[in-house]
Order: C-alpha cells, then structure tokens, then sequence
C-alpha cells in the first residue's frame, strides 16, 4: 500500500512541476520536487486569494472559489504553533499556510496601495479593517491578538510598503519555510574579512585545574507580572496564564504556583526562587544575561511595561549579586513593538532609541564608559575586564526575521557586522581571548541566512582567540557547532536555555567552567526543576537540582573539534542523541511524554551541526549516518520482537498531499 499511495502523489507532484501553467520565478535549486512542487501551487493558491478576497472585501460578496480556499486554509493549521514555534520547526502544512497568507496578505495591501483604499485618505481604518478581515476570515488567531498586532506594527508596515520595491516574493522568501523561498540577490551582503582563514579544525582544549574559574549564563527570564496562580492556561492566545478560567471550566487548566508547560512565562516568585538559590549555592565569578527580559504577550505590550520590567529584573540581578558583574545583550523582546530594532534610515517617531538609552542607564554600572557609544547606536558593545580577554556583546536583531527593517533595507545591517569584524582584529593583535554574546544563534530557523553566512565567515577567520559564544532565544538547553566552508569546526555557540517554562520546558540555568588564561570552556552544568512536582507542593520551593554536567553526560573534549567527533558519536550511537534530546527540553514531562521519533533525531542532530539555516553540509552527512544506525537499530529490534519483518506504511508529507489536493482544484 506504501509505494501505491506515495508513488501516485509524487507523481502528480512532478506532473504539477512539470505543467507549463504552473511556474515560479527564481524558486531555489535545492528544492526537493515535493518542495518544488508545493512552491508552485502556494504561487498559484496566493493569486488566487489575492484576486478573489479583494473581490469580497470591496463587494461583500464571496464567490464559490474563495469559499473553498478559505475552508481549506482555515482547516490546514495550528492557531497557536504557528505563533509559538520556530517557523522551522512547524509541520509541513503549517508552514504552507504562513508562507501562502504571508504572500496572499501582501499582495492585497499592494494592490490596496496603488489603485485602492490604502491611497486614500482614511488608509489607517481601511488597512485595520482589512487586516482584521483576513485575520477572520482565515482563522489566524483570536481578534484580540490580530487587532493588537496590527495597531502595534502598521505604522511600520505602512512606512516599509510606501517605500520598498520589494514585492511579497520578496518579503516572504526570506522566510526559513522551503517553499516560500526565492534566489534574492539584491539581499546578498559581503563583508571585508582581513587575514587567512584555518586549515584545520580548531582542537584547543587547556587542562582543568583548581584555578578554573566559575560563571552563570541566565537567558529569556520571560517575566510576566500579570501572572495569576489559577487562571486558565490552555487559551487560545499566544500567552497564556494571565485570563480567568470561565466558569464552569475544568480545573486541569489552572495555571501552577511556580509557572505552568503551557504557553505561560514566569511568575516572580519563580525567578526569585533561582536567584536565591544561585546565590546560596554557586560562587561565581560574573554573569551572562542573553536578553528577553518581557513575556510573550506581543499583541499588547508598551514602551513604559517593557522598561519597568527591564528596571525591575536588573534591580533584583543587582539585589542578589551585589559584588558580581553582569554582562547582558538585547534580546527580541525588550522593544516595543517586540522583535522591532531601526537604524539611521527609520523615521525617528519610529526608532528605539529609548531601549538603548534606558539599557545604558542599567548597563552603565557594569560597563565602562567607552561602550556607551555603541551601545546608544545600536544596543551592542565590548569591554575588557582583564588583561588578555575581551567580551563582545552583540545586537543580533540584525539577523532576526521578524525584525521589519530588514525587509526595508537589508544593507544597513553590514555596520555592526563590520563593527564585529575590526573589534576582533584589534583583540587579535593585542593577543586577547574572546567570549561573545549574542540572544539568536546564527542556526536558528528566524535567523536571516545572509547574515549567519558573514557572521560564520567573521567566526572561521577568528577562531583561534574566540573561546565561547553564549546564546539564548531558543528556550533549549543546546549547543550549536559553527564551521567553515571548508568543512573545519570551529567555535561552539553554547546555548543557555530558559528561565521561563515557555513552551513545555521545565525552568533552567546554567554554569560554565572556564579556564582563567585563554576562558576556554571546559565545562558546564544545567541546573533545573520539575515544574510538574513543583506546582503539587506550591507552599514549598522548587527542589532545584543538577539535569547534568556536560563531561560525564557526553565528552571531556569541549573544543570544536571534540564536540564534531561528539557529533559523530552521536549519530552511530542513537542512543547518545536520544539523552541530548532529552536533556535538550529539560527533561520536561510533556516532551518525554510525547517522545523523539526516528525524524526528530534526524532534525536534532542536524540543528547541532547548522549555523546558516541554509547551509547543511555537515548536517546531511551527519544524517546519513544516523539513518544507517537507526535501520541498524530497526533491523536488530526486529529480530529482537520476532515480527518477520513487518513494518508500518511510511508517512505521506501533509504538504505534498494539501499541496496536491490543492492543485486539483487549480487544475479542475
């Protein structure tokens, strides 16, 4: 049954490619024909909307072809992943649905622009209602969250669609969603990079000693002081854990004492509770703070909320570790609208300006005076604090997706990059080590690839002083092994995880011993709590204890080199993966419940190994020797339980088939 259902799809696919009717400019060559094919159709589904809403926004009438597509994309999606998730990490058919509405949505607001309603004088209202009638009529979130996010971002939207020539190919190509790509090379950047690149993978690796010396990475606190013990934590909106339970509404989804696995951030006394407990059972040296300080109600935050909250998280930083210092970077949450950074080109009523002035207000006692110039320019700065070692702290909102600026002038970003690059030349010609610090790491999903690809051409060049890259952003406990396009490694971007439970995490920190000439990461604890066990005992504290220590869980050898050969390790031995995932989502109880399959692996060990979303050479060779180990693993259970060989049907892509079903309707 298997090679009769997949063959007869994968064969319409490929009739659908190959169909002179259906054709899309600059799709990627890399593109698999399932990928190509379903890129053809979402072009062919997105003029259709585009033509037939604008109809029935203008006339109230709602043809017969509409009815259908709406029915079809309104059925096709997850209401809160495709707000919770990596767009990476989404299944196949939520991502045809953001990368179709993206492409549908600016479409009608171009068209709408030109010759319609938004070339009018009451364009505000128009382009409010027309929004909010497509957030409706597709079901893409509760009216709430569609209204708030228009308010917050049109002004932005409005000054980027007056301005750009950018079509929605272009808008939405850069989003990390296969089918929704195109070769845009009006995006490409170059930097000057000045000196030889290595020819080997990068081995350093000092000896532990007793003089090694301790420090804490903290990242996405997410506080939210609107949290309320016992209201409902399974609504519909993006964040939970604020509303209360409607009456009559079972009690299993009240919201925790100490946070809740559901789409909740943190509670005060939570993160109260972890600084007390660092504080009476850690010495440490100084801390890393990797940004996103506000929760994730990003369809109603304000300017005043956000700074309060940065104030009052550094006022308890500086309560509970009065003597230590702290290095923070910016993360997507701290402006207002969130995930929204300028530079010199945006209207001034538009910049954020105010974020860098109030961080440096906070930073100022930590930092020396030289760095307030950068970081009033774009929230980014280094500093010495010793002889021979150098921290840099990055904005890497220059690379976030949804950062809207990018898409009006995506060359601006080349400044801070530049920046980057000649900072650590100078380090490198005084002879200095060097950590940075940075909330995205370059491998994620939401990271723009032209940039990952200079910023892992800037870390290749300089990995001989570059010691440690700390980040957050992912709320995952993980590690990410940069490489150079030779195929060397060579730097470790080390990933701190979540103080916030958000999504189906449990709360974590974590520890790094460094060593204290070069600050070589040696080692690393995560320290974490069972949220489960802690919300039955709320009258108690969380029973913090240690998940791991990264030596005795994986290797001894924490250089780049030694974590490629971990990587290696892990995919002849699955097993090896299985505890990374595991230790990956905190060991939480909703992930362990629902398991890692044999296609979880395959992506887990391949997000290790990425640092350009588009880049996956390492990856697919690292794949292919998982995929020989699991059938290894597969061939040996099965002699094992004695079946005779049987297996299950091998699952269908829901894309291929949405896209399939979807293009027999074009077709007819």
């Amino acid at each position: 049954m298997k090679s009769i259902w997949s063959t007869l799809l994968l064969a319409i696919a490929i009739l659908i490619v190959g169909c002179g009717a259906f054709s899309l400019p600059n799709v990627p060559d890399y593109l698999t024909k399932e990928q190509r094919s379903a890129a053809i159709v979402s072009a062919s589904v997105v003029e259709a909307i585009s033509r037939e809403y604008l109809k029935y926004h203008r006339t109230g009438i709602e043809t017969e072809r509409l009815q259908q597509l709406g029915q079809d994309l309104r059925n096709s999606h997850s209401k809160k992943a495709i707000f919770t998730e990596s767009l990476a990490d989404l299944t196949s058919t939520d991502q045809y649905f953001v990368c179709t509405l993206c492409r549908s949505t600016i479409n009608v607001f171009a068209r709408t622009f030109t010759d319609g309603e938004l070339s009018g004088p009451q364009r505000d209202e128009e382009a409010r209602k027309l929004m909010l009638g497509l957030c409706d009529y597709f079901d893409i979130t509760t009216k709430e969250v569609c209204s708030g996010l228009f308010d917050l971002n049109w002004p932005i939207f409005d000054f980027i669609l007056n301005e750009t020539v950018a079509d929605s190919q272009s808008f939405c190509g850069m989003l990390p969603i296969p089918i929704c790509q195109v070769k845009q090379d009006e995006f490409n950047l170059t930097l000057t990079i000045r000196g030889d690149s290595p020819t080997e993978s990068n081995a350093n690796l000092p000896a532990k000693s007793s003089d090694d010396i301790l420090i804490l990475h903290l990242t996405d606190i997410h506080y939210d002081p609107e949290y309320a013990v016992g209201s409902n934590a399974a609504c519909d909106e993006p964040m939970c854990c604020r509303n209360p339970l409607a009456e009559g509404s079972d009690s299993s989804a009240a919201a925790g004492y100490w946070s809740d696995y559901r789409d909740c951030d943190a509670p005060k006394h939570l993160i109260l509770s972890a600084f007390n407990h660092i504080k009476e059972n850690h010495k440490i040296e100084w801390i890393y703070h990797t940004g996103d300080v506000p929760p994730h109600n990003t369809w109603s935050t304000t300017k005043q909320g956000n700074m309060d909250m940065l104030s009052e998280i550094d006022g308890l930083l500086a309560e509970h570790f009065p003597n230590t210092p702290i290095y923070p970077c910016l993360g997507n949450h701290e402006p207002h609208p969130t995930n929204v950074f300028g530079n010199d080109e945006v209207p001034t009523a538009l910049k954020v300006d105010w974020l860098y002035e109030h961080v440096w207000s906070l930073w100022s006692k930590w930092l020396p005076a030289q760095a307030k110039d950068t970081v009033l320019r774009g929230g980014y700065y280094t500093l010495s604090p010793s002889e021979g070692h150098r921290i840099v702290a990055l904005n890497s909102m220059d690379c976030y997706l949804y950062n809207w600026w990018l898409f009006y002038n995506a060359s601006l970003i080349q400044e801070q990059l530049q920046w980057f690059h000649d900072t650590l030349l100078s380090a490198e010609q005084n002879g200095e080590s060097v950590h940075i610090l940075t909330h995205i790491p370059a491998g994620d999903g939401d990271c723009w690839s032209s940039w990952s690809k200079e910023y892992n051409r800037v870390l290749t060049r300089f990995n001989g002083i570059i010691t440690g890259v700390f980040s957050g952003h992912t709320h995952k406990d993980e590690m990410n092994l940069h490489y150079s396009e030779e195929g060397y490694a060579t730097v470790v971007n080390w990933n701190g995880g979540s103080l916030t439970s958000y999504s189906n995490k449990n709360p974590n920190y974590r520890l790094y011993e460094l060593n204290p000439n070069n600050w070589q990461v040696l080692e690393h604890f995560t320290y974490k709590f069972n949220l489960t066990e802690a919300n039955l005992k709320p009258d108690e504290q969380p029973q913090w204890e240690l998940e791991y220590q990264f030596t005795k869980e994986y290797t001894e050898d924490t250089s780049p080199a030694g974590i490629d050969r971990l990587l290696v390790e892990m995919a002849e031995k699955p097993d090896l993966l299985r505890k990374f995932w595991r230790n990956k989502f905190t060991n939480s109880d909703p992930k362990l419940a629902g398991g890692c399959d044999n296609s979880c692996l395959s992506k887990t060990i391949c997000r290790i190994a990425t640092s350009n979303y588009q880049e996956r050479t390492r990856c697919k060779e690292l794949q292919a020797i998982l995929e020989e180990s699991l059938e290894n693993e597969q061939e040996t259970d099965t002699d094992d339980n004695g079946d005779g060989g049987a297996s299950g049907l091998t699952a269908i892509s829901l894309a291929t088939l949405l896209a399939v079903m979807t293009a027999l309707k074009v077709l007819g």
